[in-house]
Formats: structure tokens, sequence, C-alpha cells
């Protein structure tokens, strides 16, 4: 009786495990899509926060420079410290040890905003893995 019990809440568990799955895998492009649409606006975002930031730095210290911050490869650099300064700000805020994993992904995430400046305001937009389903 007890053998009987337990085969059917396995098999009632199974059957729910592969059904979930199923109902995944099925909505696996509709998640990409909106996974992907997450990261283009977290990157525009951040691409307003930096355009504002460098463009008043830009203002400041052209002239004494003679550097335009807003040309690719110091508008790169640039957007990479900005990034890694924010991060350490934001792990000194909550008190938390900063750690070579976050400082990889807060200078990738620089990288990626100065590289792509430009690609934000072309008609199409920033398209991350559109075609990719």
């Amino acid at each position: 009786m007890i053998g009987r019990i337990l085969f059917g809440f396995c098999s009632i568990s199974t059957t729910l495990v592969i059904l979930a799955l199923m109902v995944f895998f099925r909505h696996l492009p509709k998640l990409m899509q909106l996974f992907l649409q997450l990261i283009r606006n977290l990157l525009y975002l951040s691409y307003l926060i930096y355009q504002a930031l460098l463009v008043w730095i830009d203002n400041r210290t052209r002239y004494e420079t003679g550097i335009n911050l807003l040309n690719n490869p110091y508008r790169t650099i640039a957007c990479i410290l900005v990034s890694m300064v924010f991060y350490a700000l934001i792990s000194m805020i909550l008190g938390k040890p900063l750690s070579i994993w976050w400082a990889v992904c807060s200078a990738l995430h620089g990288f990626l905003v100065g590289y792509l400046w430009k690609g934000f305001f072309e008609p199409s937009g920033l398209n991350l893995g559109d075609q990719l389903w």
C-alpha cells in the first residue's frame, strides 16, 4: 500500500517536472527576447547617464588638456573608468568588499557603453540578438 502511494507520488512529480520543462523550452524564445530587451534598456539608461557625465567633464577639461572625451578611444576608456568608479561607490555604500568578478563585469559594461556610443541613435537602435531565433 505504501509502495503504491510512493510510486504514484513519484510518477506525478516526474510528470510535473517534465511538463514544466516542456513549457519552459516552448517559451524560451520569448524569454530570450525579454532578457535582451532588458539588457538593451539597461545599456541605454547607462548611455544616458554616461553621456551627461562625459559631456559635462568634456566641457570643463577640453581646453585645458586638448583631449576630446567624446572621441572613440578616449570615450571608451572614460566609460570604463566611470563604470568602475560607480561600482566602487556602490560597494562602499553597501559595505561590501570589492570583487574581481564584479569589477570585470563593470569594466565590460563600461566598454560596451563606450564602444556602442553611436549605435544608440541609429534608426534601428541597439539590436542585440534580434535574429537569434
